[in-house]
């Protein structure tokens, strides 16, 4: 990460975050941190000059830190319980004395309880960041409250900042949007090579000159894979004999996997869908595929999976739930001109194998267009340079309030 690419956080006595010292919470990934963005953001600040520390259970994290100039910090971060958390509570006070933090980030809604009584009894200014999909019921208790709680709340999307609005009581008057970053360039077409994207095309068992429609989510009754295998039915009752559909993921439960098989057979479409693990090359299945589809009828259906689909200009149809239409533009929200991909309502088959149809059905001028508007869409909203400037513009802020 350059300092160009960061400006205006140069180092120097005038730069905002100069000198300063920053301290991230973050648990594990499997506990639900987001430990690439941590990352990201610590590698930031050392270029800009400020003291990185990173407080975690993740000891995995340790060496990466060290390597990029953050300092790691042994905590807790994970816990749910009540007793636990008042103990961090203390601890964390000690790190914020004996560390002179003068800014904290908790990036775990079950830490930010601890982060909000240690901050405010240590009068530091405190950034909280929402879950990724948001919260989805009404808080009832202060542990829940609290990650709304901070002196700046980070949401992911409008969708998530526009949910927190009516769902706390007092809803956040300091709400920033800071996106999922990623390393775009690992998503672009030109660096994915032919013999990568036949490799996976083999693993799938489809020809060379069928045209595959992609659905890469785990096997869960909320990602719409029901949807899919009906709607494959639609599109094969139109005469359409050169398209296999692939559901690329791994089962959450045995059973339901069962459930999609036997519906598959039901709907008579087993000659034309496999089902298949995830996916060991992303960007290489997504060039691959001619039509990418993530049939969502839930909110985390909207994955991180279906912006990377976007972002190396895969033609993408989306469930409209959540914050897909933050992901692509499509009518009638955007003019036609404007398309970047397709939104669809959730548990419609017709209407998404109609979305199917039209995808495939695009000239190459067309197809190319599209893709290219999509690329340009996500490398605007979505690069890791924006979300790490994003961040640090929401520090200095805090900082100066």
């Amino acid at each position: 990460m350059s300092l160009d690419a960061l400006s205006p956080f140069r180092r120097g006595a005038n730069a905002p975050l100069a000198g300063r010292t920053i301290l991230q919470i973050v648990p594990p990934l499997a506990a639900g941190g987001d430990e690439r963005a941590t990352l990201a953001v610590t590698a930031a600040l050392a270029e800009t000059g400020a003291r990185a520390l990173v407080a975690t259970d993740s000891r995995g994290l340790a060496g990466e830190l060290q390597a990029i100039g953050g300092l790691f910090v042994r905590f807790p971060a994970a816990t749910k319980n009540p007793l636990a958390m008042a103990l961090n509570m203390r601890r964390l006070q000690h790190i914020i004395a004996s560390e002179r933090v003068d800014l904290v980030h908790v990036r775990s809604r079950w830490a930010a309880w601890t982060a909000v009584k240690a901050c405010r009894k240590a009068k530091r200014p405190l950034v909280t960041s929402l879950p990724v999909d948001g919260v989805r019921t009404r808080p009832r208790s202060s542990f829940e409250t609290a990650v709304a709680e901070g002196d700046t709340v980070i949401a992911s999307s409008e969708f998530v900042a526009g949910r927190a609005e009516t769902l706390f009581p007092a809803p956040p008057k300091r709400l920033r949007i800071v996106r999922p970053g990623m390393d775009l360039s690992k998503l672009q077409p030109e660096r994915v090579s032919g013999r990568r994207v036949s490799d996976v095309r083999s693993s799938w068992g489809v020809a060379a000159h069928e045209r595959v429609v992609l659905m890469p989510a785990r096997l869960a009754p909320g990602r719409g894979q029901q949807t899919l295998i009906e709607a494959a039915a639609l599109i094969k009752g139109q005469g359409l004999d050169d398209v296999r559909f692939v559901l690329a993921g791994e089962a959450a439960k045995p059973a339901f996997a069962r459930e999609l098989d036997a519906l598959t057979i039901k709907c008579g479409v087993q000659s034309m869908l496999i089902r298949v693990g995830a996916a060991a090359d992303p960007p290489a299945a997504f060039i691959g595929a001619a039509v990418v589809v993530f049939p969502a009828t839930e909110v985390d259906g909207v994955t991180r999976t279906s912006i990377e689909a976007a972002a190396i200009g895969a033609l993408t149809i989306i469930s409209d739930v959540g914050s897909a239409r933050e992901i692509v533009a499509a009518p009638p929200h955007v003019d036609a001109e404007a398309r970047t991909g397709w939104l669809v309502p959730p548990r419609e088959p017709a209407t998404l194998a109609d979305a199917i149809h039209a995808a495939l059905s695009l000239g190459a001028s067309a197809r190319e267009a599209v893709r290219r508007r999509s690329r340009a869409k996500i490398a605007e909203a979505y690069s890791l340079e924006r979300m790490t400037r994003d961040t640090l513009n929401v520090y200095a802020e805090a900082l100066a309030r």
